[in-house]
């Protein structure tokens, strides 16, 4: 087994994993969603998730795969329990659903550029965003063949499935060299979208008009919003979860190639805040030109409502025909088209390096060489591309799409879960005993689960009612809780313990252990991440996988199974079956743990013991650590062939593991 690659430098993990968090959505959904939910007051509940969730789970994400050399599936089950080795592979396989429907995307978005060298150079003259849209849907996506409300796929789009594979074509080609010349590619393809947003920034604020759209984006600061539609929090949560790209293996990946003394708490901040900021300027980018469009169309009573749309109708309709109508109108389409799809690349190949992360860690990785696996991964991720490349390829994505999101609230839970409960469980029913663990387990979470069936399982205001069963369910619990720890100070008064001092071990003992080891390689972590990863994020993402779960369409009919109207097939069996699919790998992994050894090598199951690194790794620890960061790049490459020879009489390998980061 060959030792673990490290990235290049520091400067190239966070632009990669910078890059992998930057993506469509904070072009599209961002903007539009400040605008619905009151301008500036949507900063709120979005810097708060920020906060409390995105930052604390990115750190964790990255500070494990940095501390046991491997990916989720290793990391989870090492770390936590070998029944939860599902769990790592659920959330791999969330990604590569994403992975499945995001390139095509990227697909369409290559098509387009092309096309502004050809025929779009005539038919964009003057056009306005509903024929642009238009265009983009009829032209680009091949959606002209669908027969009205009918939108089951009549044919495969060829044009697309070219682009299609030439945009994998590129991912297998970037991801073959190995994660080096990863992080060295982000330089450009982060690098430049962030040049390009200057300018795009720059040119839409000195735009006449930008100063309405502007104002409509953060100028008004509606703080009623945050009491009459309670669904921004859960909007702001579920941005910002998603928005990072954490629970899909990714930044456990990402973590897992950088030494283990990194500071991750330090990166995860700089990543999380990047991505924060980068969405904030598209923003001014973004309303900028449309406040320049509402004034062009001479429409001063128009609604800005008709302009802003989130999604695909934004970034291929309203925001191109802005951009078409400046002075050298087409060519900023295409430093649009251009800049979107070094945006959607970077994604793409930290989707595609999560599953490649975890076949390179498993017994497959001892036998097959790193190109095979990432020409296998990419030859499978076009083939299930193909489904986005028909006509009907946007309500697919839109129905996996919402279908995965939902899965990955759930998939979400259980991995902070695992860190906060399951992680030295068995410790702590030695010492304090089983019945008073589980039901400190049952007093946290069933308390939470009664009261979002009452939130969301009633169509009256039963926001007030909720709380008060939840402060019941908890406060009855958290007495009898009480009572067990009392019982058991007394069945052992010669161990010195107090009711205070027994309350703090079964309230936080296991986390601040995973705390503990942590810290024993990846630097400093707060006591505040300790408890948001046991008694905030938990209970917070439970609370809007059922509010999902119960959300309801105009029909009044549950979302799940009912999205969108869209027909049952084959567009809501295809996404209730990717739900279950996820499902069942974790169950799998649960029931039967031994059926996914073969997921985890000897590295992944020994992590980063550094006492059982070869001679030839022990050396190139010193290297590294004599050297530097940038030097362990060199002494990577020049003792690779002796790592591989050393490693095959079952050497660890660790030993790349403690280089500093400068």
């Amino acid at each position: 087994m060959t030792a673990k690659e490290l990235w290049s430098s520091r400067t190239a993990f966070l632009f990669a994993a910078i890059g992998a968090a930057v993506g469509f959505g904070n072009i599209w959904r961002f903007p539009a969603l400040a605008y619905e939910y009151g301008g500036g007051a949507f900063f709120v509940p979005y810097a708060l998730a920020l906060t409390f969730v995105g930052i604390p789970m990115l750190v964790l994400e990255i500070a494990m795969g940095q501390h046991r050399r491997t990916g989720d599936v290793g990391c989870f089950g090492d770390m936590m329990h070998e029944r939860l080795r599902g769990i790592g592979l659920s959330s791999v396989l969330c990604g590569f659903f994403v992975t499945a429907y995001y390139v095509p995307l990227i697909a369409w978005v290559t098509r387009a550029f092309f096309e502004s060298f050809g025929r779009m150079k005539d038919d964009w003259e003057d056009i306005n965003g509903n024929d642009a849209t238009a265009y983009f849907y009829d032209r680009v996506i091949g959606m002209s063949t669908l027969d009205g409300d009918d939108v089951r796929p009549t044919r495969i789009v060829w044009t697309n499935v070219f682009y299609l594979f030439v945009v994998w074509s590129i991912i297998g080609t970037c991801l073959a060299f190995g994660i080096k010349w990863t992080g060295r590619i982000a330089y450009v393809t982060m690098g430049l979208p962030i040049v390009l947003l200057v300018f795009f920034f720059a040119r839409a604020v000195t735009l006449p008009g930008a100063s309405v759209g502007i104002h409509a984006y953060i100028g008004q600061w509606d703080l009623s919003v945050l009491r009459d539609r309670p669904d921004v929090w859960s909007t702001a949560v579920t941005q910002i979860f998603f928005s990072l790209g954490v629970t899909f293996g990714v930044m456990t990946a990402f973590g897992s190639h950088c030494p283990r003394d990194a500071p991750a708490r330090d990166n995860s901040i700089i990543i999380a805040l990047a991505n924060s900021f980068f969405s904030f300027v598209s923003g001014f980018a973004v309303f900028g030109v449309l406040g320049y469009l509402k004034q062009y169309q001479e429409d001063d009573d128009a609604n800005f409502d008709d302009i802003v749309q989130s999604g695909p109708a934004l970034l291929f309709g309203a925001y191109p025909a802005a951009l078409s109508t400046v002075p050298g109108g087409l060519y900023w389409v295409r430093f649009l088209f251009f800049n979107l799809f070094l945006l959607g690349i970077d994604s793409a190949f930290a989707l595609t390096e999560g599953v490649v992360s975890v076949l390179k860690d498993s017994a497959l990785g001892a036998t097959a060489s790193h190109r095979t696996i990432v020409c296998g991964t990419v030859s499978f991720g076009f083939m299930a591309g193909l489904l986005y490349v028909t006509d009907s390829g946007l309500f697919f994505l839109d129905v996996i799409d919402f279908y995965v999101n939902f899965v990955m609230l759930l998939v979400g839970f259980v991995k902070t879960f695992s860190a906060g409960w399951i992680y030295g469980m068995t410790d702590q029913i030695e010492a304090l005993g089983s019945k008073v663990v589980l039901a400190y387990i049952g007093t946290t979470f069933g308390s939470v689960m009664v009261a979002s069936c009452i939130w969301f399982g009633m169509d009256a205001d039963t926001a007030l009612a909720g709380f008060v069963v939840l402060c019941l369910c908890h406060g009855a619990g958290m007495y009898y809780c009480d009572i067990l720890l009392v019982e058991r100070v007394e069945m052992h008064p010669g161990r010195g313990w107090t009711l205070p001092m027994i309350r703090r071990e079964l309230m936080l003992g296991n986390v601040l252990k995973l705390k503990d080891e942590l810290e024993g390689t990846v630097g400093p972590l707060s006591y505040g991440w300790a408890v948001l990863i046991k008694h905030f994020i938990p209970p917070t993402l439970l609370v809007l996988f059922f509010n999902l779960a119960c959300a309801k369409n105009t029909d009044g009919q549950s979302d799940f199974g009912h999205f969108a109207g869209y027909e049952p097939w084959p567009f809501q069996i295809l996404g209730i079956s990717a739900v279950i699919v996820v499902v069942l790998v974790f169950v799998v992994g649960a029931v039967r743990p031994r059926y996914y050894d073969v997921l985890v090598s000897n590295r992944g199951r020994r992590g980063g013991d550094d006492d059982e690194l070869s001679s030839s790794d022990a050396a190139e620890v010193a290297a590294i650590t004599a050297a530097g960061y940038k030097n362990a790049a060199d002494t990577d490459s020049e003792h690779s062939s002796s790592s591989s020879s050393s490693s095959k009489g079952g050497g660890s390998g660790n030993g790349n593991g403690n280089g500093n980061v400068n």
